[in-house]
């Protein structure tokens, strides 16, 4: 295949995976590729490479300003600050490596490694590899974290999968406390993926102690097909696909159910917490008040989302994306009547936050409560990235965009705003946002749509000025 070809081809594959890029207008049926035309809502670029500026307009007062902490990086996709009191900042490269920002600088030697046992990655535009990890909350005495990646079939999957979804943990070393050591490695929970996209990723210990995992609806498109339940995987549960996992690890090994789970004693799979979910990618806590579960939903062809999730929730894929009726077989079409309830008779849970792609962007990547003191502007608000407006040639250039939203209470519909930066940069492909230990948030970002090269970024979100 020559490079534009398989360039074309892994683009389809990637807005089949997040969704068209424009749905309205400018789409090439034969390719499957976004067209500019006067009638496309996004201007074309003209740029072929990132990042690079754009002139504020006059007299505008940016929200906030991006500074590039490290750059050179392969595929950052995510951040997470140690709960340890070191200051140290951990870089997830979806390559398969967690590095270390210390003091400004990325150590030379990573954290952790499983490159060699992830599957194959294609280097155009992949969704599998390294995609999280999580520190035991009494990691000081425990040295231990987990981390989710898509390995390799394991012995005895199922014919017609592609790969199996792993959580594991392992264990600082001894002797280096920037190194875990690699013997430790266990094995706590494994599952198979039968297409290529939509394995989830968002881990973490909410406040109760427990262990969250958000698992993806196995990939292809609309969560039909080979590998796929009637009525699609995410709302199946006997099958841990499309859910958001909620699991004991402080106790027998390798987990325990917690006995509040939903399914603990009967009719489903026991580590199920909620469900109906397409590729939970982040997850986040409020640090206040309820301290209520806040995923970040990637929808597919219209819609992105932010749920507020309880136990026991249906969240409502492949029936709808978003609060919206979904057509499967039609996912650009106007629905206006579909079921408001589950299986089992369950109403289904509209998102608190949601946005349509032709107003933002093809993909939410995740979210924080902004807990930081360094952007007053910011305080009290939600605060969250899309990866990329869309695409319009077949040289990617990818468009992020930097959003706020003011959370509101119970299931009441939250406002949101886009951020403007000062002096307006391209923040290229956003695959990831962090939160260091005093609050202040991160980007993660690079220029090429799939893992490849080193031009990935860490960009932290600053004061203007």
């Amino acid at each position: 295949m020559a490079p534009a070809a398989a360039l074309a081809a892994s683009l389809v594959w990637a807005m089949a995976a997040c969704g068209p890029a424009t749905p309205t207008s400018g789409f090439t049926a034969a390719a499957g590729l976004p067209s500019p035309d006067s009638s496309s809502p996004f201007p074309t670029p003209k740029e072929t490479t990132l990042p690079s500026a754009r002139p504020s307009p006059s007299g505008s007062v940016a929200d906030v300003g991006i500074r590039v902490v490290a750059d050179g990086l392969r595929a950052p996709d995510g951040l997470v600050a140690a709960p340890d009191g070191s200051g140290r900042l951990f870089v997830i490269d979806q390559a398969g490596k967690v590095l270390i920002l210390e003091n400004g600088a990325i150590l030379a030697q990573p954290f952790l490694d499983v490159s060699a046992q992830l599957v194959s990655l294609v280097a155009d535009y992949d969704e599998r590899g390294l995609l999280a990890i999580a520190f035991d909350p009494d990691f000081v005495h425990s040295g231990r974290v987990f981390a989710y990646y898509s390995a390799r079939l394991r012995r005895g999957a199922a014919a017609g999968q592609d790969h199996t979804d792993r959580l594991t943990e392992f264990k600082v070393s001894a002797t280096d406390p920037n190194r875990v050591d690699p013997t430790s490695e266990r094995t706590v929970l494994e599952f198979e993926q039968p297409q290529a996209n939509h394995d989830g990723g968002g881990l973490g210990f909410g406040p109760d102690g427990y262990l969250y995992l958000g698992t993806g609806d196995g990939g292809s498109e609309g969560d039909i097909g080979p590998g796929h339940a009637l009525g699609g995987n995410a709302q199946d549960t006997s099958l841990l696909n499309g859910k958001i996992l909620r699991i004991d690890v402080h106790g027998k090994a390798p987990y325990t159910i917690p006995a509040s789970n939903p399914f603990a004693r009967y009719g489903g799979r026991p580590e199920i917490y909620a469900y109906g979910l397409r590729n939970p990618w982040r997850m986040s806590w409020e640090p206040t008040g309820q301290h209520r579960l806040l995923v970040d939903d990637v929808g597919w062809g219209r819609y992105e989302e932010v749920d507020v999730v309880i136990a026991g929730g249906n969240y409502g894929w492949p029936i709808r994306e978003g609060s919206h009726c979904l057509d499967a077989q039609a996912p650009l079409s106007d629905v206006t009547v579909c079921p408001t309830m589950g299986k089992r008779g369950e109403p289904l849970v509209d998102p608190v936050l949601e946005y349509s792609h032709t107003a933002v962007g093809i993909a939410i990547v995740g979210g924080f409560d902004y807990q930081g003191g360094a952007i007053a502007g910011l305080a009290g608000r939600y605060v969250f990235a899309d990866f990329t407006r869309n695409w319009t040639t077949l040289t990617p250039l990818g468009r992020g965009t930097l959003l706020a939203a003011t959370p509101g209470t119970g299931s009441a519909p939250w406002t949101w705003t886009k951020l403007s930066i000062q002096d307006a940069p391209l923040l290229g492909f956003v695959t990831g946002i962090g939160q260091d230990a005093a609050g202040e948030i991160y980007l993660l970002t690079r220029n090429q749509l799939g893992p490849t090269d080193q031009t990935g970024r860490i960009l932290e979100v600053v004061p203007p000025g």
